[in-house]
């Protein structure tokens, strides 16, 4: 063969992979159609830990990715929200995203993700799926310094009395654990009477995306959000089909399984999920089972609008041992609880937004002969417009309607059946007043048929220092209605009760000097009035509005890329309360430190949580505790991890509330397989 003859055969052999390394071009813009400089651009190859680039756009918005399709790619810029966008093929032209500014909110974004994060920027991203958790709010305890959760147990929180699963986010939950609110898919999920959310149900099986604002947001949600909210996104799948099973078993016969499979084509999508988890407890009488599936649909109708429908159901049945001074056998409670969501979604160069019809309910079965039905209905419209390249406004209103019936089967006693209104409307408008300074405000005016109306403000802005550090400051005002069970249920009902009020005001510093560094101080003063407190003893107790607690604190939280396989980050809260709640710690610290080992992936993290008061009346404390978690991920194919976990490295001894011990060091092992 000829030299020039074998040259033209090599050549033509090699084009086709220049070609495929050929980068991909991304052009990003802002909702006025302008270049956005200075966006962070990061593209990770698909089926590949390690091949991943992060770039900066240009002063026109530009950036050039040296990574072959198919990928994905995530655009984050101060001031906007992040996009994710799956490229399978390379783009003829540059590949377009567009931002859409975000609201300032005093927020954590907790992203369900199993694989270790190779990325060499470090982002405010903090990742749960290889600390251990086995439950939404298991996931936020464990990584959010601010928050804190109540446990009884290795698995299953349970409900009434003796149940737990109490979430508090900076000293605030109330009783009974209303004063955080759960969203779901976009609408508020509590339990009508009670007006608490019910931790069990909020699996992994089905979250995309965790985001917990702390401090209140009762401008956009209204009641039960006065100390702050978890909002829990669904998983949508990528472009393609996507089927995944994961199952892991271990100490207890504890065992947990989740199924999801989805697909997304040109103009749709669909996704099916469900889990399965059990264990038989740590101690006798503990067992706790739990089934939930969850179904999402969406279509795109025309380039503007998009449809979309959510469902689910859970059951679960969980047992109480009771503590250890007076344990308890065949106590046991069963719950059933399910709720959907449509929305019309539309989405334009200057405006976007949804309107969102919803629903949930629920049947509850106790031991003791409490029986209740309840549900909760609504109708949200949210709509931002893009007034001027500068100016961001958000109009919206709600329209709620929660409550059920409720009676005691053993001594037949009804409760009644008891429904409250609330309608709402709520605006909120953000300014970039210049290239350093941010504005924003917001007004809620809400009508309750029970309390009346309440309007309810918030105010703030941020400034940029100088390149990667910036300092904000905001006012905000929250409120909690009295829940149905303290209007006329129990223990002391009292209808004349009034909403719960907070006035928060915080400042926080962002830094991040270095790509592989940033690091967040946060200081804060909260002011609760009118609280809820239960007055006098049996058969003379009262509930009444004569509380008031002053909750001040700070919290710190730092990431950061020791090396290219090696990321650590560490969160520390502090709070000082003149009326601090029981069981609630006023030092936690919470740590990981996530290694790529090259055939494995090692994460080692933990927390430690001080002194807590044992009961309202501050007459004992409970000690303090540090746990660490040990697990390895081995990636044997593709698609095919086998993973192993320690829990409670230490073999710690200890309680997060009185008279239920937790395990000792258990371990559990199980495998993902993606195909």
């Amino acid at each position: 063969m000829k030299p020039a003859t074998l040259a033209f055969l090599l050549l033509g052999s090699f084009l086709p992979m220049l070609s495929a390394a050929d980068p991909i071009r991304v052009r990003v813009l802002d909702s006025q159609e302008g270049g956005v400089p200075g966006a962070r651009v990061e593209a990770r190859a698909s089926g590949s830990g390690h091949a991943v680039v992060v770039v900066s756009t240009g002063a026109d918005g530009i950036a050039e990715l040296a990574v072959p399709p198919p990928c994905e790619i995530t655009v984050q810029a101060t001031g906007f929200g992040p996009v994710r966008q799956q490229v399978d093929a390379q783009p003829g032209n540059a590949l377009t995203v567009r931002l859409r500014p975000a609201m300032v909110l005093t927020s954590v974004d907790v992203v369900v993700r199993d694989e270790a994060d190779p990325s060499t920027v470090v982002t405010s991203d903090l990742e749960i799926g290889r600390t251990g958790a086995r439950t939404v709010l298991d996931a936020v305890d464990r990584v959010v310094p601010g928050a804190f959760v109540t446990r009884r147990g290795v698995m299953g929180y349970g409900i009434s009395t003796n149940g737990t699963g109490g979430i508090s986010i900076r000293g605030i939950g109330e009783s009974p654990n209303a004063g955080v609110l759960v969203v779901v898919d976009g609408r508020p999920d509590f339990q009508g009477q009670m007006g608490h959310p019910l931790p069990d149900f909020y699996s992994l099986s089905d979250a995309g995306s965790v985001t917990v604002i702390e401090g209140p947001a009762s401008v956009l949600y209204g009641t039960n959000a006065m100390g702050g909210v978890v909002e829990v996104k669904n998983w949508e799948p990528p472009e393609g089909m996507t089927t995944r099973l994961a199952a892991a078993f271990g100490s207890f016969n504890t065992g947990q399984y989740n199924l999801n499979d989805g697909a997304r084509f040109q103009r749709g999508y669909y996704s099916l999920n469900a889990g399965v988890a059990h264990t038989s407890g740590d101690r006798a009488s503990s067992d706790f089972r739990n089934q939930d599936g969850t179904v999402t649909a969406g279509y795109d109708l025309s380039p503007v609008w998009k449809a979309s429908l959510e469902g689910r159901y859970g059951h679960f049945y969980v047992e109480d041992p009771g503590p250890i001074t007076a344990p308890l056998h065949g106590s046991f409670a069963t719950v059933g609880r399910g709720g959907f969501s449509a929305n019309l979604e539309n989405r334009s160069s200057r405006t976007w937004g949804y309107v969102r019809g919803f629903s949930n309910y629920g049947k509850n079965f106790i031991t003791d002969g409490f029986r209740s039905t309840d549900r909760t209905s609504g109708f949200r419209l949210d709509q931002h417009i893009a007034v001027a390249p500068q100016l961001i406004l958000e109009v919206g209103s709600d329209v709620v309607n929660y409550g059920g019936q409720a009676r005691n089967a053993i001594s037949l006693f009804s409760y009644g059946d008891h429904h409250i209104n609330t309608a709402a409307g709520f605006a909120r408008g953000q300014w970039a007043a210049t290239r350093r300074l941010r504005l924003h405000s917001g007004l809620r005016y809400e009508h309750n048929s029970q309390f009346g109306s309440i309007p309810v403000p918030e105010a703030g802005g941020s400034f940029k220092i100088a390149e990667g550090y910036s300092i904000s400051a905001d006012v905000a005002k929250g409120f909690r209605n009295p829940t149905l069970r303290d209007l006329y249920l129990f223990p002391a009902p009292n209808p004349l009760l009034q909403p719960e009020r907070l006035w928060n005001f915080q400042s926080s510093l962002q830094m991040h000097p270095i790509r592989s560094l940033a690091a967040t101080l946060t200081g804060y003063y909260a002011d609760l009035s009118n609280l809820i407190v239960t007055t006098g003893r049996y058969p003379n107790m009262q509930l009444l509005n004569t509380g008031r607690a002053l909750n001040r604190g700070l919290e710190t939280t730092v990431r950061w890329r020791a090396h290219k396989r090696v990321t650590i980050q560490s969160g520390y809260a502090y709070l000082r309360s003149t009326n601090l709640a029981p069981y609630l710690p006023a030092n936690k610290w919470t740590y990981s430190i996530d290694v790529d080992a090259g055939r494995a992936f090692v994460t080692f993290g933990g927390m430690a949580v001080g002194e807590r008061w044992k009961d309202v009346q501050h007459s004992g404390k409970m000690d303090g505790y540090a746990l660490g978690t040990l697990k390895v991920t081995l990636p044997v194919t593709r698609n095919w991890r086998l993973f192993t976990l320690v829990d409670n490295l230490w073999n710690q001894s200890y309680q997060v509330v009185p008279d239920y011990p937790m395990p000792g060091i258990n371990a559990v092992g199980g495998f993902t397989l993606a195909f």
